[in-house]
């Protein structure tokens, strides 16, 4: 049998762009059980926002500062 899914546009999160993403941002979620010493076995990629080729930069800069805070977000990658 032949499974039909929807699949659902990711849209860019600058302002009221409406526009569809071309680019995903992602960052490393620690699954690790709390005292687990070997957390690294415990990571998860996870997506955490989209972008239209026209504003990469900005939807860049702004889930640095939600995720990241006061940290220097010029500093992470």
């Amino acid at each position: 049998m032949i499974k039909v899914v929807k699949l659902h546009a990711n849209i860019c999160k600058h302002q009221s762009c409406l526009n569809r993403a071309m680019y995903e941002f992602t960052d490393i979620k620690n699954m690790a059980p709390e005292g687990s010493l070997e957390a690294s076995e415990y990571q998860k990629t996870i997506t955490i926002g989209y972008s239209c080729e026209h504003h990469v930069e900005e939807v860049n800069k702004l889930l640095k500062e939600i995720y990241y805070g006061n940290e220097k977000s010029d500093n992470i990658q």
